[in-house]
This record gives structure tokens, sequence and C-alpha cells, in this order.
């Protein structure tokens, strides 16, 4: 089944349909799969936010940033569309003042200006042909004038939006161009610094001249204004370390309000077409609504911003996720955050959960003392609680639990990966090999390897108990930022992180060390991680500074041609068919291998498909004297009189004769590793008493199966293997780890190992 089936907890779909100024939009897709690379098939995140508009008449608010122009219902919050075409990030946005038309600009060296269809989601027109990126954008009140700024000679262009052709120019004299913006009647055009210029000019717009110029105070970053509808304030922000939103007198130049509340920069400011809202995104992830009377916030809509490192919980219910200083925990089911935390001192750098789920461990850059590197969580009730820090003297790049939650792996920043006890905090030992800093550990569900990405560009894959190197994969060409196993051990995810176009997410495969795919993830990737069933990769990063859901699952199986009379299941009607016409040369659908001639390996094909196969079972099913037993009997049920069935019926008591297993044996048990149960099955070459013994690594029992007598035969699928719920015999589950199963079949006696992984 597809993901986009089979993840309804983010595919929320666009309800528009009332919105007569949008009717076109209602075509669109579920905003977490609009605009996909090749082969994901679902994102989280919407990218980071660089500016924000509000169409005139209120009713939808426009937010550019990395991933593109989200545009949003202003009075449900509801994502209405996604607007996706410029390289790079967009930089600005504006609607033109009857609100058919948006305007963008984005990032980067080669820049252009694009108008788009508000009502349809369609472009309408581009200008190209400038260097450098588009600072601000703005539409003249009449909208007959665009102006633009850039910053490759820091002048702002007006445009003739009917002709698309250049009008004027003014050279602003800024160090750095950022945002600009009309006046509301359009005699006036204020233009804003960027980084070390903190400045806010006003131009005549019909003289070209500056009128005046306020010196904001704002620290480092991009200065964005908004002009209130009536023109006589002016709300300035910054997107360095300022989180303050500053009201101007726009006659006097002087400061009239100061508004707090963002945790870090602010992107971006909008009025309300009344004047009593203002709008502000920041980098912290998102946009508020606040009362310019009161500076007080009236609502938030959440989800913006760069989520760097991810990590599923054992039973997939929640992805933490990391966002500069902040934590997250979202609901998988819904798509929606549960809780948000702020506590290390820099940027997160990595996410783990212990195998219980109770634990989250955060890694980070050091702090001031150099010693606050490691933090372990408590995730219960969906709260993140402190528990304790490690301490250690280097920057940590990635956190690992192993499967049993005992160990805590940690790559850091002088090439060495080390293993910490979970209980005590203490140091266990260190692994050394890398050439630079580690940027990723992951433990293999058995906990028997570690796998470790680093900035020599190479995967390294350790075994735990001797603390040596087995392998190690090449390929990336740059650095591994993000290494991650599948459940069933067998594959390993790994992504570079230092690369802005290559696809950069490899599939290996463990036991032979070879690539064998790559995923088209555009840009760096700073985390990879499988869900617990091994049908969703998820990766963190790229370009737009979201995550990306990816479908794993194998395709489903082509209709099989063993279903000989056509009724959708193979069964014993399609056996008995095959032995009827045994013998036949003529064109027939018993004729399962189409070689011209029905026989014993048309009877063995339908054989081999015959019943549902269970998930995690052999593919293929061997004929078994159980197997023909059941099905003779099924047969003989049916009371088929004529000459030709009879026939048919005794071709299947001689098989029967044929398949006896010649040795009683025990088998592999189904899936391996599991959670929370698993089938044993086994064979008997005679009859004979069973039972079954559980026993954990220690050698200490755990459950007694008591299966009875069993007569001669072959016990493999789930309806005749021995079950295993994964408890013990006070109806209690086991932890996960290793443990042994023995079979006692009269003087018969094996014993296999199992792996609970939770």
């Amino acid at each position: 089944m597809k993901i986009k089936k089979r993840l309804l907890f983010i595919l929320t779909l666009l309800i528009i349909s009332s919105l007569s100024l949008l009717p076109c939009f209602a075509q669109y897709e579920p905003y977490t799969q609009l605009s996909l690379p090749e082969g994901a098939e679902a994102r989280l995140g919407k990218g980071s936010i660089n500016e924000i508009a509000y169409s005139p008449d209120g009713s939808i608010l426009a937010v550019a940033g990395t991933l593109g122009i989200w545009l949003y219902d202003a009075d449900t919050s509801e994502e209405l569309a996604l607007l996706t075409g410029h390289t790079g990030g967009v930089s600005s946005v504006s609607f033109s003042p009857d609100g058919t038309t948006l305007a963008s600009g984005n990032l980067g060296y080669i820049a252009a200006v694009r108008l788009w269809d508000v009502e349809t989601g369609t472009l309408k027109t581009e200008f190209k042909g400038l260097w450098g990126g588009v600072t601000g954008l703005s539409f003249s009140p009449d909208g007959m004038t665009l102006a633009s700024g850039w910053d490759w000679d820091m002048k702002v262009r007006l445009w003739d939006v009917g002709t698309g052709t250049l009008k004027s120019e003014l050279t602003t004299g800024h160090s750095q161009l950022g945002s600009i913006l009309f006046s509301p009647d359009g005699t006036t055009l204020a233009s804003t610094g960027f980084r070390g210029d903190t400045t806010v000019r006003l131009w005549d717009v019909d003289a070209g001249t500056l009128k005046s110029e306020i010196n904001t105070g704002h620290y480092w970053g991009n200065i964005t204004i908004a002009f209130s509808p009536d023109g006589t304030t002016l709300a300035s922000g910054s997107s360095g370390d300022d989180w303050r939103i500053l009201l101007w007198d726009v006659a006097t130049g002087t400061r009239k309000t100061t508004i707090e509340g963002h945790l870090t920069g602010v992107s971006g400011v909008s009025f309300s077409p009344d004047g009593a809202t203002l709008a502000s995104g920041s980098g912290d992830g998102t946009v508020r609504l606040l009362n310019v009377t009161t500076g007080t916030p009236k609502s938030e809509f959440i989800g913006h911003g760069y989520l760097r490192n991810i990590s599923f919980s054992p039973e997939g219910a929640t992805l933490a996720s990391s966002s500069g200083r902040m934590l997250s925990l979202w609901d998988v089911a819904t798509g929606t955050l549960k809780t948000t935390i702020s506590g290390h001192l820099l940027g997160v750098t990595s996410l783990s959960f212990s195998p219980d789920g109770a634990i989250l461990a955060s890694g980070s850059l050091h702090g001031p003392t150099r010693t606050d590197t490691i933090r372990l969580w408590d995730v219960a009730a969906n709260t993140l609680k402190l528990k304790f820090t490690i301490q250690g003297s280097y920057r940590v790049h990635s956190v690992s639990f192993s499967p049993d939650g005992t160990i805590l792996a940690s790559g850091i920043s002088e090439g060495q990966v080390r293993l910490w006890d979970v209980g005590t905090g203490t140091l266990k030992s260190e692994l050394t090999g890398h050439a630079g800093d580690v940027h990723s550990v992951s433990f293999s569900p058995d906990g028997t390897t570690l796998a470790s990405g680093g900035a020599d560009t190479t995967v390294r894959l350790w075994d735990v108990a001797s603390a040596t190197e087995t392998a190690t994969l090449t390929g990336h060409g740059g650095s591994v930022g993000s290494v991650s196993f599948s459940p069933d051990g067998r594959t390993l995810a790994s992504a570079r992180s230092t690369s802005r176009l290559e696809n950069a997410v490899r599939l290996w495969d463990v036991a032979s060390a070879t690539e064998i795919a790559t995923l088209g993830h555009r840009g760096e990737v700073y985390d990879v991680s499988f869900s617990p069933d091994g049908t969703i990769l998820a990766s963190a990063g790229g370009i737009d500074g979201t995550v990306l859901l990816w479908d794993l699952a194998p395709a489903e199986p082509p209709r099989l041609t063993a279903d000989v009379n056509g009724d959708g299941i193979v069964n014993i009607q399609d056996l008995v068919a095959v032995a009827t016409a045994f013998g036949e040369t003529s064109e027939t659908a018993a004729d399962v291998n189409g070689d011209g001639q029905v026989n014993i390996q048309d009877l063995v094909a339908v054989a081999a498909a015959f019943g549902e196969m269970a998930a995690g079972a052999p593919s293929a099913i061997n004929l078994s004297s159980e197997t023909v037993q059941q099905w003779l009997a099924e047969a003989q049920q049916l009371d088929l009189t004529n000459t030709t069935s009879q026939r048919g019926i005794r071709f299947l008591e001689q098989l029967l004769l044929t398949l006896t297993p010649k040795e009683t044996a025990l088998l592999s048990n189904y899936p391996n590793p599991f959670n929370p149960e698993t089938w044993i099955p086994y064979q008997l070459a005679s009859p004979a008493e069973i039972t079954l013994h559980i026993h954990a690594v220690d050698g200490s029992l755990v459950r007694t199966l008591s299966l009875g007598h069993k007569a001669i035969g072959t016990y493999q699928n789930r309806s005749r293997a021995a079950y295993w719920d994964g408890k013990n015999e006070l109806g209690e589950r086991v932890a996960s780890g290793v443990y042994f199963y023995t079979l006692t079949a009269d003087d018969f006696n094996a014993t296999r190992k199992m792996i609970i992984r939770k």
C-alpha cells in the first residue's frame, strides 16, 4: 500500500470550496505532498520564513521562505497553496492593490521577479536578467508600478507592471540593501539596510530624493518593515538576534512601541488592512498575529523553521525533531505538534529515543563551559523533562542508544565514538579511526554492530564487543551527516551533509557492504531515520529545511497465475482443477507455467501459491504431508463424483504417500527480530509429544509452551506453527534482547536463537 494511503496522519485535505476568492485552489494536493522530489511521498515542515504579506482584503496571508510561497487562509490558518519555481528560496512577496496578483523574488546570483495569478496559483509573467538576489518587492497603491531591491548594486528599480519595462532607478546608498515598501498613498518608498546597516530610509518617489532616515537600533540582521494602512506608523524587525518589533512614528521618526515575544529574530512583519493586527514571522518557526494597540498575541501559526534532527519513537507514534535549541514532539497519527522545549545553550545536533521510548537523548554544541553536551529527557505524558546531563569536553554531533538501552553512543568533534553507561553516565570505551569529526552513530537492531559517519566522507562499521572496525563504506564524496539501520539490520541509510546538489541519501546492504540505492533529496541532509516497520525512511534537511518521507515498502505483487478458476484466491478449487486436467496438452488455465502440458510442475506452482502467506514468513512453501492431507480432506468434502474429479483426488492420495518428513527438525522463527509476537515452525518424522522452552540469555526460563501430541508432518504456517506472544509465564511483556527456544519431541532436542526488538 502506498504511503499516500498509509500516512493519513499528515495528509489533511484542503477544505476551501467556500472561499470565493480562491475557487481554483480546491484542486491542490495536501500541503505535505506539494512539489516533492521524485520518490518522496510526503513532507513534514514548511521551510523557514523570509517575509510575510497580507492580501489587500485581509483574507490571505502569503509566507515566503526556503520552500516557496505558502498561501494561508488568514482566518482559519489553513494552507491554501504552495507556489514554487524560483531558483533558491523566495526572499520577498507583495500583493497588488486589487489582490489579484502576487509578486515574488528569489535569493541567489541569478534573480528573477515573478507575478502570480492569485486566483489560480499560476505564473503570469517573469522579469529576468539581473544578477544578485531580490531583497524586496512592493507594488505602488495604484498597482501600476512594482519596486524591486537588488543586493548586487544596492539600487531600487521601478518597473511598469503592464509592459514589464524598467521605469527608473534609485541609488539607495545602503551598505547592504534589505526590504523596500511603498507607503499607502504611493508618494513615499521606504528602504532598509541589512546586516550592519540598521537604517530605514524614506524616499520621495516622484523626485527620487531622500526625505528622511530612521536609525532603528536593531541588532545585526535583515531589517523588515511594514506601513500601517493610514501611513502614520512604520513597524520594523530584525532577523538577527534582536527579538523585538518596533513601531515608529513616520512623521517624526521617533519610536512609539516595543513588542517582544518571539524566541529568535523577526523575519517579516505586515499590518492587516484595518490596521488593528500586525503579523510577524520569526526564525523560531512561528507566525504571530498581534494586537497593535496592546502588543499582545492574538493567535499563532506553527510548523515553519529548519527541522534538522529527527527520531521516531520505538512504537512509531511520535516523531521528535529539533530546530536550533528547540526540541519538539509530533503526533504521527495527526501530524500535529504535542510539545516543545528549549534546553540546550547552543544548537541541538542529534536526537535518539531509548528502546522503551521513555528517554530522549539530545546532543549539542558545547556551551560556555564546554561541558554541557548530552542531555537525557523524560518523555512521559508527551512532555520533556530533563533527567540529567552527561558531561564531556567536546561538541557532540550524534547520539544513539543500544537496543537494550544500557549504552549510549556519541560521535564527537575529535574523530572519536564514545560509549557511555546510561545508568551511571560514565564512559565505557572509545572507538577511534575516523580522520575528522564523527557526525552520526547508529546501533544495529541486535546491538552487535555500530555504524558511524564522519567528516572524512566514510561510513564505518564497528564490532561493539571488540571495539574493532569491520568495514568502511565510501562513495558520498563529502561529509557524512547521518547513518541509520533499518529495523531488520539488513540496510543502512546514510546522508551527505555538505552538498546542496547531490542525491544525498544512500542505502547500503550491510552484509556485503555495497551500495544498493540513492534517493533524490536535493541539498545537504542533516538526519535520516527508519520507521519501526522499516517501510518509511524520513530525511531531514535539504535546501528547504523540511522533512521528506520515502516509501520503502515493496511493490504489491502481481496477480498470481495460479488462480486457475479466476475467483481471486488460490485455494483447493485451483488445486483440484489442475489435478483434474493432469496430462492435458490443449490451451487451458490449468497449464499454470505455460509449457503446453498440465503436469506436476503446474500442481507444485499452485501449491506454492496456495493460501495467504504470513508477513515475514518464508517466501515459498514446500509441499508437505499435512498440507496435502488437508487439501485431500477438503476435496473429498466437495463430493466430487465424476470420473475426472475422482482421478484428480486419487492423484492427491498418491502424492501424499511421497510427502513425509525424513527427519524431525526445529526451523527458524519468523519474523526475527520481532515485536511483540513470533511463530516457531518445526517438522516431525514421527508422531511425538511436543514442548517448547523459551530461555533468556542468562539461562533463566521465561516460558514453557506445551503443544501436545502432534502427528507426522511439517508445522510451518501461522495456523500450525508454535506461537509465542512475547510474554512470560505471568503474562508480562518481556524486555527486548536475545532469547533461545528449545524444541523437545520425545528423544529429539534442538535450540535456536531469536531477538525481540522494541
